[in-house]
């Protein structure tokens, strides 16, 4: 078999050979292209736009101490726009929109085609997932839709419809089932903790407590200051005491009289008289060698002696009339220091007594207080403790009552960026693509089937085949003509 490339001439004149093939092939995909498009029931398309939001919080912080949290990484997000896409595609939301449009309006042909509801149910179903199209962008947080129908407002209806269950389907899935659990649990923790306080109230008003660290602290502080007060009033008393002792043992050394002598300061006037005597005398002698015993001077003298010896001869029985002992000053002012002494040690005593009694109180508050404390910190940390798990647990409840309030409200992360519209104009069919698909085709079977036909025809046509089959040179050739 010899292969042989034709021509461009070869290949035109095979076309006009065969043209009827050609012209039949063509104008039956032209014919079939035209039925589609006058037979086909034009289908409105009717979309929206979603975008999952993911830096703003949809439902407030209530917990202030609770640190803030990661931001999403890029899988945890598509995660996330994958489900809502799937929430979109699942079929109990697809069945509750149909319910919602009516399944009369969306496939008329299948409610009127007489079957049982479930049949009908799960055919319109199929016509319903298989008319919808829910496209994901792949570098957007963006949620395309669309939806086809015959009817331009039912396509509209059953996106706006599909949103809507979308809310809702999106608001019961994300629900919080811990909603009547959390509300008991608060509740159980803070009778908990009513309970816990009102233990530790009572405890603190039987045992006079108010702050336990002040009181001791307090405590500790008076002690301090009586034992400051009582050291100083002990050091008074010993001070005293140590005074009256030696008191009275130098008391014991000083005789309480004193006797008196002639020299002494009772009978100095008598001395006195005596010494002017003898000096009296002492004259008269002298005056001996010079006047004469009879003389007035003599008589004058002798009566001057005279005088003074009977005055001091009185003084003398009356010096020696009287007691020669007499009370000692010493012994006296010793005695009144030592009164003193003890008064001031009496004295001493009683606020040392007073402030001894003040620090044994005070000791036995603080004996008191530190065994009560293991008590007292164990209430304590039974409020803090029940405290920490009734925020917890309330923080949690708000949480979910917030949660629950913002799903009734259908608030959610995915908002609407392009409503559904009424379309105008048919989405399909694509007349104008259609139509150059049909000549595309056509054309392309019309010339695969002329190339197909003169491939497997053997016959001879022209010279040009009797050289390349039978290899042998054309002498002459004859026309129909002669």
């Amino acid at each position: 078999m010899v292969i042989t490339q034709p021509s461009l001439r070869e290949t035109i004149l095979t076309f006009f050979r065969r043209k009827f093939t050609f012209l039949l092939i063509f104008g039956a995909v032209c014919l079939a292209g035209a039925a589609y498009l006058f037979f086909t029931t034009p289908m409105y398309l009717s979309g929206a736009s979603l975008v999952v939001r993911f830096d703003q919080h949809s439902m407030p912080d209530i917990d202030r101490s609770r640190g803030s949290a990661q931001p999403l990484g890029a899988n945890e997000r598509r995660a996330i726009i994958y489900s809502d896409a799937d929430i979109l595609r699942s079929p109990d939301l697809l069945r509750r929109a149909m319910d919602e449009v009516g399944l009369a309006r969306l496939y008329p042909k299948i409610a009127e085609g007489g079957h049982s509801a479930a049949r009908q149910q799960e055919e319109a179903l199929k016509a319903f997932g298989s008319d919808l199209v829910v496209d994901v962008g792949l570098q957007s947080d963006v949620i395309n839709l669309s939806f086809l129908n015959p009817d331009p407002v039912v396509a509209h209806d059953a996106v706006k419809a599909l949103l809507d269950q979308f809310y809702s389907q999106e608001a019961s899935v994300y629900a919080n089932p811990q909603l009547q659990f959390a509300e008991q649990e608060a509740t159980r923790q803070r009778e908990k903790l009513t309970a816990a306080q009102q233990a530790l109230g009572q405890f603190k008003g039987t045992n006079q407590i108010a702050d336990l660290a002040a009181q001791v602290g307090q405590l500790l502080k008076q002690r301090t200051d009586v034992e400051s007060r009582l050291n100083t009033a002990q050091g008074r008393v010993s001070e005293a005491e140590q005074r009256e002792a030696a008191l009275k043992e130098l008391l014991t050394a000083v005789p309480a009289t004193v006797t008196t002598s002639a020299a002494g300061e009772q009978f100095r006037g008598v001395d006195d008289v005596q010494s002017q005597i003898a000096t009296l005398k002492a004259k008269r002698d002298q005056m001996a060698t010079t006047y004469l015993p009879g003389s007035p001077v003599f008589r004058q003298l002798d009566a001057s002696i005279g005088s003074l010896e009977s005055a001091a001869a009185a003084r003398n029985h009356d010096a020696r009339g009287r007691s020669m002992t007499q009370v000692n000053l010493v012994y006296e002012n010793i005695k009144t220091d030592l009164l003193r002494a003890s008064a001031e040690a009496q004295s001493a005593r009683q606020p040392a007594q007073h402030l001894s009694a003040q620090l044994a109180q005070i000791n036995q508050s603080l004996a008191d207080l530190e065994k009560q404390r293991n008590q007292y910190d164990d209430l304590q940390r039974a409020v803090s403790i029940q405290d920490a798990a009734y925020r917890s647990m309330a923080i949690r409840f708000e949480e979910a009552r917030v949660e629950a309030n913002r799903n009734a409200q259908k608030i959610s992360a995915a908002a609407v960026i392009a409503a559904p519209v009424i379309p105008e104009v048919p989405a399909r069919p694509r007349r104008k693509l259609v139509a150059f698909a049909t000549i595309l085709v056509a054309l392309l079977l019309a010339s695969g089937a002329v190339l197909g036909a003169e491939a497997f025809d053997d016959r001879l046509r022209s010279p040009r085949d009797i050289t390349q089959v039978l290899r042998v040179p054309v002498l002459a050739t004859f026309s129909k003509d002669t």
